[in-house]
């Protein structure tokens, strides 16, 4: 490398040497197989074989699970279904029945199983998946303990249930105890299920997979949702896999020291700070080593390969010889082998639990392979629907999708003017002047120090991992690019280069704007946000600006303290016997629609200093994004609204803009989490019950119109469909109807429960919903827990540490 250096001529030259060594990622040395999933329950397939047909095509299901098929027509079914493997089980009674199909590319067997109602298949993957398609009506035959037996380390229940686990007591009582026998975690649609009886009553029961379900929202004839159902998987082939050599790097960069030092002493910071990022991503790469991999297993020692490795040999020699007595010495050398590396196993397991809070690999191989397993984290994105209901699962074509939506969504707004925040006069403030501190070589340390250490890559290739690689001595170099850009309020062109990826918020399969954008912003960028943000704060603390009822992004304010702050606001009211009102207010893609003019104008009346506006508006102007699906990118996309979802800065400067919200609402308490609003509203104390439900519903109408006046000021677009009221009384009988309420042309709905800021609330206030939820959770985890091996191994010591650490704590 230092030869390569010393014989470019140029940078350039340098940068197409290296480039030469340039591999694909290592994202790409895993090979995901996704199986996509419908479960149905139709109600008559000889009605509905047309829809489900057609739901096959638009989805590109390979598994589909049919319930209460009734009579079937197999040739016509063959016929439909060319490409699929049929297997029926008949029902109990003439409506009854499932119908499983797999398409061909699977290899597939089909287990029997005398059950009614009980289809049971084996698909061959990198291991061996059962899959158990059920109809329970209510007038079944069999027990769920009957399916006991055909329950395997790898397997998927899915179909009807008949019964809601959150609201059918006894009846689910028995369900999830059979489930808790068999280790099996219940995976449960967000949304009803039943459109007859608005329960959650199709959903799957799971171990060793990774499945996501959800239910489809489009139409259907039947009475029961459709259920939507992604099965991830790993293949695991010969690849290539990389790691960097840290050391190499560092030499190298003590090496060209000098050469930076001179670059940096130029006056074109710009085109510096280009050369030095891009020298840096591909000295990152040039320090790759690569290696093959040709399988995935645990090290073991040598010993033990070799003891195997011959008795497979004596195994092979025997059997062409037919010689019974070689064949019994492989045999007893084979189980020597297998109980030594169990022994050995056992040791390790021994050793990682005793050494699992200690400092050192030991403990951090131990917690890394555990807690990923009870991580909970959002469905991961694996395809979008087309404006026909198709299902878009093209990387290059989801990426180029989310481009035209994003590319309108960042548009920026269409304002009413003359607007307060822009076209008045601005206002002279003690503090107009106040310069930004400057940046010191050990407060920049210091940030480097208390950041995570992510591996997440920006658009230039380079992560927080990188840079806490990268010598102490060319952050000096960082100091006098901050400082300069703090004082001349201006940010590097490659500052504003943004890389965007999105995250599922709930299904896998979603529309482009159910998906959540997060900006990979430049790394070194954001250091200086979070420089400049702790300046922006003491701001923000010395002119009081920030209200105490917003606990979102605040140091010193916790999320339960808002949320119990409520319930007890609740409590209050209806103490009195007053009716209560709480309504959720929900702002659609509340950080995506920040209006940069009307933000600055703000800023500026507020009292922030001239050069924190000037430098804040350098921040937001000019800013571009390419999004990035699988490594397929989209075209670039302009932002001219909207604060980087990612960015430490943005919540702070969401919250500072709509920091005079509550003052719009005068009739209401209101309680702020970020972008979350919930605002409580009473009826009026010591007149009857009815004159109170009457003047409530006068507070909550004037409420939702000073609600919608708001919204129109600073451009805060309200989601109609995600806000929603909650009534409350200490009364027996509620009014019935709840009176129509409107926010602008929108009808706002009536809700017996919410989920605030993580809580379930209802109406009068009980633990029911969330006791009942948690309770499903520590049967999920208790269930994984049973099923959970490390390095092939288990034991009750592990199985008593990983409930002492993921369930227990559920309890206190």
């Amino acid at each position: 490398m230092i030869n390569e250096w010393n014989v470019s001529s140029s940078l350039i030259e340098l940068e197409c040497a290296w480039r030469q060594h340039q591999r694909k990622n290592d994202e790409n040395n895993h090979v995901y197989s996704t199986h996509h999933l419908l479960c149905f329950n139709v109600r008559g397939l000889d009605l509905r074989w047309g829809e489900v047909s057609l739901l096959s095509k638009q989805l590109h299901t390979d598994i589909i699970i049919l319930g209460e098929v009734g009579h079937i027509d197999l040739s016509l079914i063959n016929a439909a279904f060319s490409n699929y493997n049929i297997f029926y089980q008949a029902g109990e009674n003439p409506h009854g029945g499932v119908l499983i199909l797999i398409h061909k590319n699977i290899t597939v067997s089909r287990l029997p199983c005398s059950l009614p109602d009980v289809c049971v298949i084996d698909i061959e993957l990198k291991h061996t998946v059962r899959i158990i398609g059920i109809y329970a009506p209510a007038s079944k035959t069999w027990n769920w303990i009957d399916l006991s037996s055909l329950i395997t380390d790898r397997c998927m229940v899915l179909g009807d249930f008949n019964i809601d686990i959150m609201r059918d007591g006894d009846k689910a009582d028995k369900l999830l105890e059979w489930m808790d026998a068999c280790s099996l975690s219940a995976i449960i649609p967000d949304t009803n299920t039943s459109l007859r009886s608005e329960r959650t009553i199709d959903f799957a029961a799971t171990i060793g997979i990774d499945l996501s379900i959800q239910a489809y929202e489009g139409n259907t004839t039947s009475d029961h949702k459709p259920i939507l159902g992604i099965a991830a998987g790993e293949e695991f082939l010969a690849r290539t896999n990389s790691r960097t050599v840290w050391p190499v790097f560092s030499l190298m960069l003590s090496y060209v020291y000098e050469f930076w030092m001179k670059e940096w002493s130029k006056e074109n910071m710009d085109v510096t700070y280009e050369n030095f990022i891009s020298f840096l991503a591909l000295l990152k790469m040039r320090c790759q080593h690569y290696f093959t991999t040709n399988n995935d297993r645990p090290s073991i020692p040598k010993e033990f390969i070799k003891m195997l490795a011959q008795s497979r040999s004596l195994s092979f020699k025997a059997k062409r010889a037919g010689d019974i007595e070689l064949r019994k010495v492989a045999g007893r050398l084979r189980n020597q082998a297998r109980y030594e590396l169990k022994c050995f196993q056992n040791e390790q397991l021994s050793k990682q639990l005793k050494e699992r809070h200690a400092p050192g690999e030991t403990s951090r191989i131990f917690w890394s392979k555990t807690k990923r397993h009870f991580k909970k984290a959002s469905a991961s994105l694996k395809g979008f629907f087309s404006s026909t209901g198709e299902i878009i699962n093209d990387p290059q074509r989801m990426a180029d999708r989310a481009a035209d939506h994003y590319g309108k969504l960042f548009e920026a707004p269409t304002v009413m003017r003359p607007q307060p925040y822009v076209d008045t006069p601005p206002v002279q403030w003690e503090n107009s002047n106040e310069l930004i501190p400057p940046v010191t070589y050990p407060e920049i340390l210091n940030v480097l120090r208390t950041r995570k250490k992510k591996q997440s890559l920006d658009i230039h290739g380079l992560s927080p991992y990188t840079l806490d690689k990268i010598q102490k001595n060319y952050w000096h170099f960082l100091v006098h690019l901050y400082n300069d850009s703090f004082t001349k309020a201006y940010i590097p062109k490659k500052f504003k280069e943004v890389r965007m990826i999105l995250l599922a918020k709930k299904d896998s399969v979603c529309n482009p704007d159910q998906a959540r954008p997060i900006s990979l912003l430049d790394s070194f960028l954001k250091i200086q946000e979070k420089l400049f943000l702790n300046r922006f704060r003491l701001i923000l603390k010395d002119r009081g600006l920030l209200p105490e009822n917003q606990s979102g992004f605040r140091e010193g304010y916790r999320l339960q303290t808002r949320v119990l702050l409520l319930i007890e606001q609740i409590y209050s009211y209806m103490s009195n016997s007053s009716p209560v009102a709480t309504a959720f207010v929900d702002f659609k893609s509340a950080f995506d629609q920040l209006w940069f003019e009307g933000c600055l104008g703000k800023l500026g009346k507020m009292g922030i200093p001239t050069a924190y506006v000037n430098w804040i508006r350098a921040w937001l102007y000019g800013r571009s994004a390419i999004i990035e699906i699988q490594g397929k990118r989209s075209k670039w996309i302009k932002i001219e609204r909207g604060g980087p979802q990612g960015s430490s800065l943005t919540p702070s400067l969401f919250i500072t803009y709509h920091s005079d919200m509550a003052d719009f609402f005068p009739g209401a308490m209101s309680f702020f989490f970020a972008d979350d609003l919930a605002a409580v509203l009473a009826g009026q104390i010591g007149t009857r019950f009815t004159s109170q439900c009457i003047d409530l519903e006068h507070r909550l109408q004037s409420f939702m119109n000073q609600l919608e006046y708001y919204s129109i000021l600073p451009v805060q677009p309200i989601n109609y469909d995600k806000t929603q009221v909650m009534f409350s009384a200490r009364a027996i009988k509620y009014p019935v109807p709840l009176p129509e309420i409107k926010c602008g042309d929108h009808s706002v709905d009536w809700i017996p429960r919410f989920k605030y800021l993580g809580y379930w609330l209802s109406t009068k206030l009980g633990w029911s919903n969330i006791i009942d939820r948690t309770c499903l959770i520590v049967r999920q985890r208790t269930a994984m827990i049973n099923s959970f091996k490390l390095n092939g191994q288990s034991s009750t010591r592990l199985r008593r540490v990983l409930f002492s650490t993921f369930v227990l704590p559920y309890f206190t």
